[in-house]
This record gives C-alpha cells, structure tokens and sequence, in this order.
C-alpha cells in the first residue's frame, strides 16, 4: 500500500514526540518539501529544512553544538544517491544521529516531489542501493526497520535509535515481506564525546562564547515570509543567505532560509525561502509569502498567481513578460548586468526590492551583510546593483 501524505507525517510525528516523552526534546531535520501548516501538528520541537543529501552534514554540526540533544534526519532517496559520502563518513566515526530512511513504498509524489528515486538509466547501470546493508558494514551503533502501518513499532525502534549512543539508521517500510525490528547493534564510543576528552586537557581557562546577535529592535514583526525564485546562474542561493543572517546578525530576529534547487547548476528552476521575526521559527518554509520576487519567467508562471493576497510581488522587467496585473516591474537583471557585469548578481540586487517593500530588515543591515558575503572585488558592485534595485522600487510604489 502507499501511505497518504497526512498520514505518513502523522506517524513520524507521533513517533518524534514519544523520542521527546522518552529521551528529550529531538531537533528534526527533512529534505522532504515541508508539511502545509495544518499537518504540522507539534509544538515542542523544531522542524529544520535543509538541502537534499546534505542534511547529515548539518546535523554533524548540530551534534557537536548540542552534544546532549536527539538529532533525526528524515530522509529519501537523497540521502543514499547526493548524501552517500556523507552517510559513509558518518557511520564509520560514529557521530550520534539518527537517520531515518523513508523507503518508496511509503512516499507519494507530494512528499517525493524532486523525484530523488533515479533515472531509468540509472537503474539500468547501478545496482539497487541497500543503505541498511551499507550501515551494517560500517559498524554503525544501531540498524533498524520500521513499519509506517505500525506506528507503535516504529515508535519503538526510533526511541531506542535515539537513545543510543552513536550514528543510526532506521529504514521505515510498508512492505510486510520486509523483516522488522533491530537488525545490528555495534556499541562503541561515540565520536564527538570521544573528541572532546581527547580535547579537555587542550582547552584554554579564558576563552570566551560567542558575541551573542544586536539587541532586537522594537516593534519587531512576528514573522515575515519572503520568497525569492528564478533560476540557476542568479545567485538566489545567496540572497537567502545575505538576507536571513542581515536579519538574524543584524536585526536580531529569529531567521532561516531554506532553497530548492533542480538537478542542473545553472538554468534550472532554484528558489529560496527566508523566514524571519521576533519569535522562534518552527516552520522555515515561506508557504505564504508577504513579499515574492520573480526573476524568471518559469519562476513567475510558477509562483505569483499562487501568492496569498496582499503580498508584495516583484517581478523582473526583463524577464517576465506579460508582468501580470498588481506586480509591480523592476529591471534587477539588468541593474545586475549594468553595475556589475555579471547575470549572477540578480539575487543580490533583488534584495533591494525586498528592502523596500519591508522594514524588517535595514538596507544598512543588508550591507553588513554583503560586504561578509561577496569577495572583494566585486562587493561594491553589487552593493551599488542591490541600492540601485532599492531606489527603483521605492521610486515605482512612490516612497
């Protein structure tokens, strides 16, 4: 059988709150496209969305933060195809984490939408990959399978997945011929803890944490949602990156930015989310989004009739024709080639639309962030491309 979208997050759900009841609050992370708002049922801990295949290398992170804290990836086919080495690298260290396949059986085209499963050449020419098998080989802790047609199974295995010191991997099935339950264990120290009392007598008496972010401002919003779409080549990767760490680092806001991005590294659809505000980010996806920049023709067809009403829309001039009725029309493609020579720059420049249309997040914030972000040589650039995007949208609205 294949399980329904609801349904399928509905038992992980129940399961990471019977991890939170009986190890401690765990920090979840997906590759999966997000859950809509009204399946996203928990309260008490957070949903973290990442990169396809790259999510055991942010949880790496994670674990060595947070050495107490259950971390679970959920995961597709990404994770054994794009996130192999890291898997690999993984379970042979031994870093505690629990992955937590989702095999097809269990997936539909709303959860597998960037279709991770393979080519038909592909499995023409590759063997069937058996992430279970390879766990085994690698001495990982725990090697487990779970049922999605018995929640209080795979509750179960999870749990101790997540109360076991080290890398797990937890395959989760609706095939009945499949068999259930552990099938290794490898109990050996666990990496990082390991590192750290290796590390001990090397740790210096006055270090100092971290500067912690400004001081938040008054009158902060609650939560904005921005959306910034085209394609590959843009740079849209990187405005998101710019603009959540100008409103996290800057503004001191709660901020996340999640992209999606096709198979192709440049000309493919690419898109990305940042959510930012005064209060904690439990759901990083910009599903209605209060301002909306299209720098393609693809991205717009895809995305602006699908916006909520009263959003802020933007579209490029050049690259969207007809611009549809209540988007307002700014040239960022060309502002990017005139000031800095190169198409790439479009996801900065557009960060000045979006500095115009909210004031969530300063211009001079957005600059601090810049000058980190983009080298040297072409940081002016593309601050004067990203100021001369913000006194085009505020000269077309009339500010």
């Amino acid at each position: 059988m294949t399980v329904a979208y609801a349904t399928t997050w509905d038992v992980l759900q129940d399961t990471f709150e019977r991890v939170a009841s009986d190890v401690g609050e765990p920090i979840i992370l997906s590759s999966l496209p997000y859950m809509p708002t009204g399946e996203h049922r928990h309260t008490s801990f957070p949903l973290v969305l990442g990169p396809p295949g790259r999510l055991v290398a942010i949880a790496i992170g994670l674990r060595a933060a947070l050495p107490t804290t259950p971390i679970i990836i959920v995961g597709a086919a990404d994770a054994v195809t794009l996130g192999t080495n890291h898997l690999i690298h993984a379970a042979r260290r031994n870093i505690g984490m629990t992955l937590v396949l989702l095999r097809s059986d269990v997936l539909t085209d709303a959860i597998d939408r960037a279709g991770w499963s393979g080519t038909g050449y592909q499995s023409e020419m590759e063997q069937t990959a058996s992430p279970l098998e390879w766990a085994t080989a690698l001495s990982a802790s725990l090697v487990a399978r779970g049922s999605i047609t018995n929640p209080s199974q795979l509750a179960a295995v999870v749990t101790e997945a997540a109360r076991t010191a080290g890398f797990s991997v937890i395959g989760v099935t609706s095939d009945a011929g499949l068999p259930l339950g552990v099938l290794s264990t490898n109990p050996w120290p666990e990496f990082l803890s390991s590192y750290r009392e290796w590390a001990a007598p090397l740790r210096r008496d006055d270090a100092k944490p971290p500067t912690a972010p400004s001081t938040r401002r008054a009158g902060a919003p609650r939560r904005v949602e921005v959306r910034i779409a085209g394609f590959g080549g843009q740079g849209v990767k990187l405005a998101g990156t710019i603009l959540s760490e100008a409103a996290g680092l800057g503004e001191g806001l709660w901020a996340t930015h999640y992209g999606e991005y096709g198979a192709a590294t440049r000309g493919g659809p690419s898109k990305v989310d940042v959510v930012m505000g005064s209060e904690r980010i439990t759901y990083a996806g910009a599903d209605h989004p209060d301002v909306l920049v299209a720098l393609s023709q693809g991205a717009a067809d895809a995305h602006l009739a699908a916006a909520p009403s009263g959003a802020r829309l933007v579209a490029d001039a050049d690259g969207v024709d007809p611009i549809p009725p209540g988007v307002i029309a700014v040239p960022v493609s060309r502002l990017a080639r005139e000031h800095t020579g190169k198409p790439i720059a479009a996801g900065v420049t557009s960060l000045g639309c979006v500095a115009a249309l909210t004031d969530v997040v300063s211009l001079e914030n957005l600059r601090d962030a810049v000058r980190k972000r983009v080298p040297g040589r072409s940081m002016e650039s593309n601050l004067a491309a990203m100021e001369a995007a913000y006194e085009y949208t505020r000269e077309t609205i009339g500010g």
